[in-house]
């Protein structure tokens, strides 16, 4: 396999890797009082600006769609069939993350969607993730210090606590088509068989 092609498949799996972090130490609650009550504030987008949300649903976009004339140049050189637009035809994930990718790059589609949808990310924010495991006792709990707002979490036999990128897949009528992060994670999933597929050796 050629380096560029091993690069962009590593370049793939670490941006939909990046959608989430166990880095926990930006959360910093606002503790207040109000007309004699006290309160506890949490934003968890405080941990990151919308640019920076906005950059890496475009990097991750951009990173599974480019796969396409990647394995298009591959197939060419190993003299098999490529199988790269039959797989947009087919499953409305991958075809969704193109059409995504277009209507970044030229700001609207000048071709029909392959989708069947002119599709966009609505609300886009980061989020606070609890996941218990598979295995027996799987546990995660998250707690905040009433007087310093200081969080502790806690988890045990495959739990965990991330900072999660989220947002909707919508139409342009605004109906939702699906979860972004569900929806990437199958496309990637889809272009890695059809890698397999083509005789291409994933990185490990």
């Amino acid at each position: 396999m050629s380096d560029v092609l091993d690069l962009k498949i590593r370049q793939m799996h670490q941006a939909l890797s990046d959608l989430s972090t166990d880095d926990l130490s930006k959360i910093n609650p606002e503790i207040g009082s109000e007309e004699g009550r006290q309160y506890m504030k949490v934003d968890f987008n405080d941990c990151s600006d919308s640019t920076k949300r906005a950059n890496a649903a475009s990097l991750l976009i951009a990173n599974i769609a480019s796969i396409k004339d990647h394995l298009r140049v591959w197939c060419s050189t190993q003299k098999c069939p490529f199988l790269g637009e039959d797989l947009i035809n087919k499953n409305q994930a991958v075809a969704l993350i193109h059409d995504l990718w277009n209507v970044d790059k030229h700001a609207r589609l000048n071709k029909p969607p392959r989708s069947g949808f002119t599709p966009h990310l609505k609300e886009l924010s980061t989020s606070l993730s609890l996941t218990t495991g598979t295995a027996a006792g799987s546990n995660v709990a998250v707690t905040f210090d009433r007087l310093n707002g200081k969080m502790n979490t806690m988890s045990g036999n495959g739990g965990s606590a991330t900072l999660t990128l989220q947002a909707q897949v919508v139409d342009e009528n605004g109906k939702i088509l699906g979860d972004f992060a569900t929806i990437c994670a199958e496309a990637v999933t889809e272009w890695e068989k059809a890698l397999k597929a083509a005789g291409v050796p994933l990185p490990q």
